[in-house]
């Protein structure tokens, strides 16, 4: 008897953690895709000497090629326009993801939300006279 109530207990801890591992990949393949693209518009930023229109498009490029212009992340710079050499800027990159892996009988109940954050901050590259 205690052998059956031992298995069933790990059976039902199991199933747990087995259905919880695909929300936890596509959380990790999301904020790893954060970390990217603020991390290319920052370089992209830096080379062009601020956030311009042209680093602005990139930006739409990149999010599209990443397939995430639609899941409600947003963007915000603190600067935008040209900078100086050296001038300082950050950009940061919110969104949330939602676990629906206990969703009780598609009601909401169980479902729970983590945010995605990713920040850089970067510096001109570009002199203006």
């Amino acid at each position: 008897m205690r052998g059956a109530v031992g298995i069933a207990f790990f059976l039902l801890i199991s199933f747990s953690i087995m259905v919880f591992i695909p929300d936890i990949i596509v959380y990790g393949t999301w904020a790893y895709k954060a970390n990217s693209i603020v991390e290319k518009v920052t370089k992209e930023a830096e080379i062009q000497g601020g956030v311009t229109p042209s680093v602005e498009a990139h930006y739409n490029q990149i999010i599209k090629d990443f397939g995430m212009e639609d899941k409600g992340f947003t963007i915000k710079y603190s600067k935008k326009g040209q900078l100086q050499h050296q001038g300082r800027f950050t950009v940061e990159f919110e969104g949330a993801y939602t676990f629906r892996s206990f969703n009780l009988l598609g009601t909401g109940i169980g479902n729970f939300t983590l945010p995605i954050k990713a920040n850089d901050s970067g510096r001109s590259e570009v002199w203006y006279r």
